[in-house]
């Protein structure tokens, strides 16, 4: 159980974030795309994941790609790859009865360090109550679907990461779900 994030992701930092390698792109269905902004170059480039997969291109980092496609002009080059969203997003349903992973909303106010952390199951119940989404719900758009103000700064302004402890570590052996401290501050 100490390493199965969910296809396309990775939880290096402690923080599930999406996997920056050519598998992840294609377990995520993520479209690469780039396009030069150099003054007389109309280039456009469109990476298929899946087909770079097949090709035996899964462990490298797409960004090591993305530099191959780059042209090696005296003024240099103005390709630029913009982020597209995935078509397999994360779901809150696929964290669903993990005890190693709760959902961290954060104030992100000027200097507030407010937080609050939930379990996946009590985040899908509340956004239920409030019609507002269920377990098909983006994990990435749980800040913007919050709409009480900051207890400490009154702002609204939250942002969402989906936290992820390793079951092999010292730390949760020892101490299990207590590792992620009292439920934020509440």
């Amino acid at each position: 159980m100490a390493r199965d994030e969910p296809s396309g992701w990775t939880a290096a930092s402690g923080v599930l974030e999406p996997s920056d390698l050519v598998a992840g792109y294609a377990a995520r269905v993520q479209p690469v795309k780039g396009v030069c902004r150099n003054t007389g170059c109309r280039r456009t480039v469109e990476l298929d994941p899946k087909a770079l997969c097949d090709m035996g291109y899964g462990r490298i980092p797409m960004r090591k790609l993305q530099e191959l496609w780059r042209c090696h002009r005296l003024e240099g080059c103005g390709l630029s790859f913009h982020k597209e969203p995935a078509q397999n997003p994360l779901r809150l349903g696929q964290l669903v009865g993990r005890p190693n992973v709760r959902v961290r909303l954060s104030c992100q106010g000027a200097g507030c360090k407010f937080f609050r952390v939930w379990t996946v199951e009590e985040m899908i119940a509340g956004l239920e109550k409030r019609g507002q989404g269920d377990e098909r719900t983006d994990c990435d758009t749980l800040g913007y679907k919050m709409t009480a103000g900051c207890p400490v700064c009154k702002k609204v302004n939250w942002k969402s990461d989906i936290a992820w402890v390793n079951t092999e570590s010292a730390g949760w052996k020892a101490q299990g779900e207590r590792t992620f401290g009292p439920q934020g501050n509440r």
